[in-house]
């Protein structure tokens, strides 16, 4: 399910990649915590967005705060919408079925902005983007996926 609101997720704290700026497509609201995608543009976009105006290229991280680029919301009251810095790290990310110990190590890939899956290509689909891989799990059971 798509997210509707921002989220907080568990969060290890690792050393990552770099960060950069990207506008949001329009068309695109994101929430913050939302999966997001690159296109060929630099512009980022959903991983559910069916069509982007310009291809898609990889996950880059979780969006950093709400974006709202829809045409729905409120126009920002100075000068272009602020850019995103998808945040990279090790997340526990909602998973579409729960992982084990034995997929430790696997990759894992995007179903929408809030939820990843261990299946790149589901039946009748295209496949999907690799947001990252399966780090560990912690006392309470969740899987923690490191995007870097």
């Amino acid at each position: 399910m798509a997210l509707e609101k921002d989220a907080v997720l568990l969060e290890k704290r690792v050393p990552h990649g770099p960060e950069f700026p990207h506008q949001v497509a329009d068309g695109v609201k994101l929430y913050r915590g939302s999966i997001v995608v690159v296109c060929q543009d630099g512009s980022l976009v959903l991983p559910q967005t069916a069509t982007p105006a310009s291809p898609a290229v990889a996950i880059v991280g979780l969006s950093d705060r709400q974006i709202d680029n829809s045409g729905s919301g409120l126009a920002p009251a100075i000068g272009d919408l602020p850019p995103c810095s998808p945040r990279k790290g090790c997340f526990a990310i909602p998973f579409d079925a729960a992982p084990t110990w034995a997929d430790y190590g696997k990759a894992v890939y995007a179903v929408d902005d809030e939820t990843v899956s261990l299946t790149q290509t589901p039946d009748g689909g295209s496949a999907r983007l690799q947001v990252g891989t399966i780090a560990g799990f912690d006392e309470a059971g969740n899987a923690f996926v490191l995007i870097s």
